[in-house]
């Protein structure tokens, strides 16, 4: 039956686990499409929208991008190529012309052959009569001719003479102007105006090639128009336009959301988020089966992972390195445990990367917080320690983020400015890690490390309480506590809940403190002036009188479950056996009239404290104690709950028990040795 009952329970939990994984995939599913699949506009030219419809993320404007170029391309020179060869050439030419006229003048030639040899001149062409003039001329005035040719030239293209007839007659007008101003008889004039016409020619000439990449240039080095994130692109109440129908179609977000790649995307998605849980769920079940199997602290992680995604999502509109990413790995590092936290929190930057559009500079802020946020508080001893964590990851993050953005942008300004939204977002994780700590531990009925530091603190309400009226049972729980935690830290149980638990097992104490032996400062006994029963009933409720005052101080549950067990169903053996030895019938004396409630201990650390207890008592109680007399009584305690089945819950083996022996009996005869008197001086006579 028990069988059947143990797999009843074990579907029914797999059956909410399948459900919560369930619930946790569809949540997750909806905040992630949300972000990546975008809202659908079904526009034409000329509609008018309901409402301003912006970017979802930042794009480049094709259209107005080409408008731009175009602007410049418009506006821009075009490149030509200057052959300075080409004036260079035409003073080679003419002076080549005057030196050889030279020559032919005063050689002994016939004159129709020095005419017949200057005509043949093949760059610049002249007639015979042409010809007989330069001949004519003397030696000094083709010299002096010949001085005036780089004038005239320079004259002529001091601006660059293009491929045009327009640009060589302007040219060559500044040549004839310069002839003129020689003071040459007419023919001669008229002969050099001639030569410098033939001889000015283009050497400015359109250049193709250089054109096209200066176009080319231009279009490279001209930056796109960006349009950004959340800017407005068609305004409530505009028509739309061409232009903004391409930008909308840009962004993905014009038709309706059907087709190839939308049942594609949504499948991608499907698989990431199944994939991403599966592994989270199968890392805790293989790591911390107890965790998987406790399905309020699964519930925990998943609530936690899905509500950094819905912060993600929300603070994402306005600028993403405003997240604060640490918040859940701190939050389950304290609730939950580090290892936990730290895999399922950097597993679930994976989800956190499509919400926040893959942006790498914010995944790999992402993933710093999820790391140090699950590391850092380890070793937490206050709440404040989450501030000094905080700002324990700024530091880092100041760095990280900062050379991220060197190395990814060349906008120093944005880079600084999302250092400042980064430091915002690990403040608000400190913030918000504080604000919900206290809720989820009540919410969940999780004891933190951090709850149970406060706890222990001397100055706490019910432990004050204790020391001030209650002071034997205060020492006395104070000595168990030292015990109880030597022995949990033995068998792997919880040191700390452990303590914690003996600091408060006895608060019950508290309601009739001098009707318990450590708490009578005099010989004088209060319990000599009742019967039995009566006792038996004061010293049984302390129990239930711890319970109703940790209820009013809210204590954790693990506590009061301590405090409940404590004493298990054990017997009140002292006044039992007194009552049994006095009745004339003590058959008619019922062992259940003078136990404890219950019930047993169901946990390690309570098993533990039980023991401590009534061991420390017991030992206390030895008048002589020796060595042999304090073992004698440890291993008698630890028959009695062993063999009255006090044990049988908690999980304790004999290999548990052999060492809680072992620990026991090694402090309390440090504590209980017999102490050698110290001899004094005789009065002197």
């Amino acid at each position: 039956m028990r069988v059947d009952k143990n797999k009843g329970l074990n579907i029914r939990k797999k059956t909410k686990r399948i459900i919560l994984f369930g619930i946790t995939f569809v949540i997750a599913y909806s905040i992630i499409a949300s972000a990546i699949v975008p809202k659908k506009y079904s526009l034409q030219v000329g509609d008018i929208p309901n409402g301003d419809i912006k970017a979802t993320r930042d794009t480049i404007d094709e259209k107005g991008s080409e408008e731009k170029i175009q602007a410049l391309l418009n506006v821009v020179d075009k490149q030509f190529t200057i052959k300075v060869q080409v004036r260079t050439q035409a003073e080679e030419n003419i002076m080549g012309l005057l030196e050889k006229a030279n020559a032919l003048s005063i050689s002994t030639l016939p004159e129709n052959e020095k005419i017949a040899a200057l005509a043949k001149l093949e760059n610049i062409k002249l007639n015979n009569d042409e010809c007989a003039i330069l001949l004519k001329l003397s030696e000094e005035e083709i010299s002096a001719i010949k001085d005036s040719v780089p004038v005239i030239l320079d004259a002529s293209y001091e601006k660059n003479v293009e491929d045009s007839q327009e640009s060589e007659e302007v040219a060559q007008n500044i040549a004839i102007k310069e002839i003129s101003n020689l003071n040459l008889n007419s023919d001669l004039e008229t002969l050099l105006k001639n030569i410098f016409i033939q001889e000015i020619k283009p050497n400015f000439f359109y250049d193709e090639e250089k054109t096209q990449e200066k176009i080319a240039e231009i279009k490279k080095n001209t930056e796109k128009v960006i349009i950004k994130k959340n800017q407005i692109i068609i305004n409530d109440g505009e028509p739309v336009t061409q232009s903004q129908i391409d930008v909308l179609k840009e962004l993905g977000v014009l038709g309706a959301n059907s087709g190839k790649g939308f049942v594609f995307l949504y499948l991608v998605l499907v698989i990431l988020v199944g994939v991403v849980l599966l592994i989270q769920y199968y890392y805790i079940n293989k790591n911390y089966n107890e965790i998987y199997n406790d399905l309020s602290k699964l519930l925990l992680i998943s609530l936690l992972n899905v509500m950094s995604l819905l912060i993600a999502r929300v603070l994402y509109i306005a600028n993403p390195y405003l997240i604060p990413f640490a918040c859940t790995p701190l939050l389950l590092t304290l609730l939950v445990n580090y290892k936990i936290s730290l895999f399922t929190s950097v597993v679930n930057v994976i989800l956190i990367s499509s919400v926040v559009q893959f942006d790498t500079g914010v995944i790999i802020i992402a993933l710093v917080n999820a790391v140090l946020g699950a590391t850092i508080l380890r070793k937490m001893q206050q709440r404040n320690d989450i501030l000094y964590a905080s700002i324990n990851i700024v530091v880092l993050v100041i760095l990280i983020n900062f050379s991220v953005g060197v190395i990814l942008s060349s906008n120093i300004t944005q880079t600084l400015l999302n250092t400042l939204f980064a430091i915002v977002g690990v403040f608000i994780s400190g913030i918000l890690a504080i604000g919900l700590l206290p809720f989820l531990e009540g919410m969940f009925d999780i004891v933190t490390t951090l709850k149970l530091l406060e706890l222990s603190n001397p100055n706490s309400p019910l432990l004050k309480k204790l020391l001030m009226e209650a002071p034997g049972s205060y020492h006395h729980s104070m000595l168990v506590a030292n015990l109880a935690e030597m022995a949990a830290e033995e068998v792997n149980a919880d040191p700390v809940i452990t303590r914690i638990g003996a600091y408060y097992h006895d608060v019950g104490k508290i309601t009739r403190p001098y009707f318990f032996k450590e708490n009578q400062l005099t010989k004088e006994n209060p319990h000599d002036k009742i019967n039995a029963s009566l006792s038996t009933l004061i010293i049984v409720s302390h129990v239930k009188e711890g319970l109703e005052l940790a209820k009013e101080y809210k204590i954790p549950k693990i506590i009061q479950d301590i405090i409940a067990q404590h004493h298990g169903t054990t017997i009140v053996k002292y006044f039992y056996y007194t009552v049994k030895n006095k009745s004339e019938h003590p058959e008619e004396i019922k062992e259940e009239d003078f136990q404890y409630p219950g019930p047993i201990p169901s946990s390690k650390e309570s098993g533990i404290i039980m023991l401590a207890d009534s061991t420390e008592a017991a030992v206390r109680s030895i008048k002589d104690p020796t060595k042999g007399k304090i073992e004698e009584m440890v291993n008698n305690i630890i028959k009695d709950k062993l063999n009255t089945g006090q044990l049988d819950d908690c999980d304790l083996t004999l290999k548990d028990l052999g060492k809680i022996r072992r620990c026991f009996l090694k402090a309390l005869n440090g504590i209980y040795h017999k102490r050698i008197e110290y001899p004094t001086e005789k009065n002197k006579k």
